[in-house]
C-alpha cells in the first residue's frame, strides 16, 4: 500500500510472502511484488518511465517523470489517498496464479462528488495499459454518486463497494499477473454516464430506452439465445423499433403496412414460432430456398426489417419477430404507450402446412391467425442484445 501524504512523501508498506506451496485459493495483498505509482489527475495520460521521487498532488503541483514533468490537478486536492491492490490465487492443475483481484481507494474526499475514477495497470517495460478483467478491459471505472460509489462507464464484469469516503472495486474475472503488475495509476475525470447496451443500466418499458431508439419490451435476466445477432447465446433484453421504418408501402405511423414477403407461394423454412427464432427466421425470408423454390424478399417485411437503422445506425441487427416474440409484444403493458395499434400484425413464422399462408397476431386479443401472404398487414421490427 502506498501512502499519498499531502507533503508530496510516499510511506510504503510491505508484507511478506511465505514460500510455502499455496494449495488452496487464499486473498492475499501482493505488494511486495508491485511497485506501485499512485496518480489522481483530471486528465488522462500514462506512466511511461519511472517515477521521480516528488508527487505533489494539487492544483499546482507537478510529477516528474523521468525527462518530462506533467502538470496536475487532481479532484482530492491535497487530500490524503490510500490505494490498496490486492491479489487472489486461482488454483489450477499445475497453473495456479497471483492475479490482480482488487483494489481499495480510501481518504476520498467531497471534491470529488460526480468526478469518475479511472483505474489502469501497467508493466515495466511499456506504456501500453495491461488486461484486468472480461479478457481484455484495460480500465477499471467507478463513479463517485456524490459520496456513493458505484461501477462506472464500461465496467460491467467488476463490482464495487462503497465506504465512506472509500471503495473496493473487484474484478469478477481478473486477467491480469501480479508478477506482470509494476505501475497502478488512477485518474480522476467527468463523469460519463452508464449506457444500456455497454453496461446494461436499462429500463424495460421506457420509449426510446433501448440502444436503438426502441421501447424495451421484454428482458431475461438467465439470457436466451436469438441465433446469429450481435449478443447471439446470450440476449437478455427485446426492443421494438419506436420510429418508422424505412420501406413504406401503404406506411402508417411508425409501423409499415407491408406484405409477408414478396413470395407468397413458397415456403421459407420458417415455421418455429420460439422466441429466440425471429432472427433466424427473417434471414431464411431473406434468402433463397433451393428446396422449396422460395425466392429472397425484395420489399416485403423482412425487407423492411434489413433495411431499418435504428437511432444508432444499426442496420442489419433488426428482424421480424417470431410468432411468439410478437405475442410477448402484444402482451405487454407498454403496447397501447408505444404506438402499437389494434390491428393485424406479421411475425416472420409460416404455416408449414399452406405455404401460401403466414403467421399473425390480432391485437389487442393475442390471438393467432394464419393468413395469405400477400396481404398487408402492419409490421415492427425488433432487436436482441
Amino acid at each position: 500500500m502506498i501512502d499519498l501524504r499531502s507533503d508530496g512523501a510516499e510511506e510504503e508498506f510491505f508484507d511478506d510472502f511465505s514460500d510455502d506451496i499455496i494449495s488452496e485459493p487464499k486473498r492475499r495483498k501482493f505488494l511486495p511484488i508491485l511497485a506501485a505509482c499512485v496518480l489522481v489527475l483530471s486528465s488522462s495520460f500514462f506512466l511511461q518511465t519511472t517515477l521521480a521521487g516528488n508527487i505533489n498532488l494539487g492544483s499546482t503541483g507537478s510529477v516528474e517523470f523521468g525527462q518530462g514533468t506533467n502538470l496536475t490537478n487532481a479532484c482530492s486536492g491535497s487530500s490524503v489517498l490510500k490505494v490498496t491492490p490486492n491479489g487472489s490465487f486461482t488454483n489450477a492443475q499445475s497453473a495456479g496464479a497471483f492475479y490482480l483481484s482488487s483494489v481499495s481507494v480510501s481518504g476520498i474526499p467531497i471534491n470529488c462528488y460526480g468526478a469518475d475514477f479511472n483505474i489502469s495497470v501497467f508493466d515495466s517495460a511499456t506504456s501500453t495499459a495491461l488486461p484486468i478483467f472480461n479478457t481484455n478491459t484495460k480500465t477499471a471505472t467507478v463513479y463517485d454518486n456524490a459520496g456513493t460509489f458505484e461501477v462506472g462507464h464500461g465496467g460491467s464484469g467488476s463490482t464495487v463497494t462503497s465506504g465512506s469516503g472509500s471503495f473496493t472495486v473487484t474484478f469478477g474475472a481478473p486477467v491480469a499477473l501480479a508478477s506482470s503488475v509494476a505501475k497502478i495509476t488512477i485518474q480522476s475525470s467527468g463523469h460519463i454516464a452508464a449506457t444500456c447496451i455497454d453496461d446494461g443500466v436499462c429500463v424495460v418499458g421506457q420509449i426510446g430506452g433501448g440502444p436503438g431508439g426502441g421501447t424495451i419490451f421484454y428482458y431475461n435476466a438467465a439470457g436466451f439465445a436469438e441465433t446469429g445477432t450481435a449478443c447471439n447465446l446470450n440476449c437478455h433484453y427485446l426492443e421494438w423499433n419506436q420510429t418508422a421504418g424505412t420501406v413504406t408501402n401503404q406506411n402508417v405511423g411508425i409501423d409499415a403496412f407491408l406484405r409477408w414477403s414478396s413470395d407468397t407461394n413458397h415456403l421459407a423454412g420458417t415455421s418455429s414460432q420460439a422466441i429466440g427464432m425471429g432472427f433466424t427466421n427473417t434471414q431464411k425470408m431473406l434468402s433463397n430456398n433451393g428446396v422449396t423454390g422460395y425466392t429472397a424478399d425484395t420489399s416485403g417485411a423482412a425487407y423492411g426489417s434489413s433495411l431499418y437503422a435504428g437511432t444508432d445506425n444499426s442496420v442489419g441487427k433488426w428482424f421480424l419477430p417470431s410468432y411468439l416474440e410478437l405475442q410477448l409484444m402484444g402482451q405487454s403493458s407498454y403496447a397501447s404507450a408505444g404506438g402499437l395499434t389494434a390491428n393485424y400484425y406479421w411475425s416472420s413464422s409460416e404455416d408449414a402446412g399452406n405455404a401460401n399462408n403466414g403467421i399473425g397476431q390480432v391485437w389487442p386479443n393475442s390471438g393467432s391467425i394464419s393468413w395469405t401472404k400477400g396481404a398487408n398487414f402492419y409490421t415492427r421490427y425488433v432487436r436482441a442484445f
